[in-house]
C-alpha cells in the first residue's frame, strides 16, 4: 500500500509536466511555421575577394564569383543602400569576376555592399568594402614641384634643375613638354626622385610646360595632376657678352698675389698694391678671384670698380654672380648694371643704376634687369672700403636671357 501510494503521486505530478513541455512545443513549432511559411530560407554564395578602388569622382568594384554556380546577378548598394545598381553574372565552369566602374560619385568617403542573387531571389549576405573617392577639391590643392633652375646650355640643351619636394603625398613625377629646334612637341615624363632633366635640343626663346603627376592612394585607379604651369628656360649668353668670367679669373698682369684680372676695367683705387688690384690669386683660395680688398697694409677704396661694358638687344636678363667670403657690415658692396660706358660712382649707385644689389658672400647672388631697347650697358662690382680689414671675392659671373 506505501508503494502504491507513491505511484500515485507521481502519477498525478508527472501528467501537468508532460502537458506543459508538450504545449511549450507546439508553440515553438507554431512560431517557426510562421517564419517559414513560405518555405526554409535558402542563401546562396557571396563574392569573394571583393576590393573597392579609389578614383576621380568614380570607383571600381572588383570580385570573384567562386563556389556557387546558381548566382545570376548581383546588387550593388552604395552609402547605407541610398542607391543600388544590379549587374547580371553568367557563370562559366570556372572562377567568373566581378569588375565594374561606377561613375559620378561625389567626393569624399563611401561605402558599398555586393549582395548576390540566384534566379529564384535567394540572396547572399553582404560582403562590404568601402574607399576614399577624388574629385575637384582635392585635385585643386595638389602642388607642382618646383624648378630650381632652367637653363639653355651652348649645346643647344636645356637642363631643369628640380628643388626640394615632399613625396609623401603620392607624387610619381612631373610630365612637360617643349618645342625642340625642328619645332616637334617633345613629351617627357621625369620621376619624383630624379634631380634633374636635360630637353634635348630645345629652341631657344620657346617655353614648355609642365605639371606633376599623384597617385593619392596605392589602389588608386587614376593618375590625378596639379594645374598645368607653362614657363621657359634662361639661356646662358655668358660667352657672347662676358669675357675672363671665370672661374678661375685671369690675370692679365701680376706681382705675386695680387694681379690685375684680363678683360675686366678696375678703377684706380682698387689697384692699391703697388699698381696691382682687382685680382686676387691667394694660394688660399680655390681658385684666382675678383678682388676689392682694402687694410692689412692696404690703403682704403673710396670708390672701387670692376666692370665690363656690352651692348645687349632689349630682352629680360639675369646677372649671377657667385661670391666667396666677403666682410661684414659696414661698407658698400655692390652688384650694378648701369646704362652707359662706366658704372656709376658708389655714392650715386642707388639713383643712377639700371639695377643693384648688396653682395651676399658665400652665394649666388642673381640681379634681373630688363631693356626695352639695344643699350650700351656696364655690368659688374663695385665696393667703398675703409683700410680697416674690408674686402670682397668674386670667383664666377654668368648672364643669362630670361623668356618673355
Amino acid at each position: 500500500m506505501i508503494h502504491q501510494h507513491y505511484k500515485s503521486i507521481f502519477t498525478v505530478w508527472i501528467l501537468p509536466l508532460v502537458i506543459s513541455i508538450t504545449a511549450l512545443s507546439c508553440s515553438k513549432m507554431d512560431d517557426y511555421k510562421k517564419y517559414t511559411a513560405s518555405g526554409e530560407i535558402t542563401y546562396i554564395g557571396k563574392v569573394d575577394s571583393l576590393e573597392i578602388r579609389s578614383g576621380y569622382n568614380r570607383v571600381q568594384i572588383r570580385g570573384l564569383f567562386i563556389a556557387d554556380p546558381k548566382i545570376s546577378s548581383c546588387r550593388i548598394y552604395r552609402d547605407d543602400r541610398v542607391d543600388s545598381i544590379t549587374v547580371t553574372v553568367k557563370r562559366t565552369n570556372g572562377v567568373d569576376t566581378l569588375d565594374l566602374i561606377i561613375d559620378g560619385l561625389s567626393e569624399g568617403a563611401h561605402t558599398f555592399e555586393v549582395v548576390t542573387f540566384d534566379a529564384s531571389g535567394n540572396r547572399s549576405v553582404a560582403a562590404t568594402g568601402s574607399c576614399n573617392v577624388y574629385g575637384e577639391r582635392y585635385v585643386d590643392g595638389l602642388l607642382n614641384r618646383p624648378i630650381a633652375s632652367g637653363v639653355l646650355n651652348e649645346s643647344g640643351d636645356a637642363t631643369i634643375t628640380w628643388g626640394d619636394f615632399d613625396v609623401s603625398g603620392g607624387a610619381l613625377g612631373t610630365q612637360h613638354t617643349y618645342t625642340d629646334e625642328n619645332d616637334n612637341q617633345v613629351s617627357l615624363f621625369t620621376p619624383a626622385d630624379q634631380v634633374s632633366t636635360v630637353m634635348a635640343g630645345y629652341k631657344s626663346g620657346t617655353t614648355f610646360t609642365y605639371r606633376t603627376a599623384y597617385l593619392p592612394d596605392s589602389t588608386c585607379i587614376d593618375t590625378l595632376y596639379a594645374s598645368l604651369q607653362t614657363t621657359g628656360v634662361k639661356t646662358d649668353i655668358t660667352a657672347a657678352y662676358i669675357k675672363n668670367a671665370g672661374p678661375p679669373i685671369l690675370a692679365a698682369s701680376s706681382g705675386g698675389r695680387w694681379g690685375i684680372p684680363a678683360d675686366w676695367t678696375v678703377s684706380d683705387d682698387v689697384k692699391n698694391a703697388d699698381g696691382y688690384g682687382g685680382l686676387d690669386a691667394g694660394s688660399w683660395l680655390p681658385g684666382a678671384a675678383l678682388s676689392i680688398e682694402a687694410g692689412w697694409g692696404l690703403p682704403e677704396v673710396p670708390n672701387g670698380k670692376i666692370y665690363q661694358t656690352v651692348t645687349l638687344p632689349a630682352g629680360k636678363y639675369a646677372l649671377e654672380v657667385t661670391t666667396g667670403d666677403c666682410s661684414d657690415g659696414g661698407p658698400q658692396k655692390y652688384i650694378t648694371v648701369a646704362e652707359g660706358v662706366t658704372l656709376p660712382d658708389i655714392d650715386n649707385t642707388p639713383d643712377m643704376a639700371l639695377k643693384h644689389m648688396g653682395m651676399v658672400k658665400f652665394a649666388l647672388n642673381k640681379l634681373e634687369f630688363e631693356l626695352t631697347e639695344e643699350t650700351e650697358v656696364s655690368i659688374g662690382v663695385q665696393a667703398k672700403l675703409p683700410d680697416t680689414g674690408t674686402f670682397l671675392k668674386v670667383f664666377q659671373v654668368r648672364l643669362f636671357s630670361l623668356p618673355d
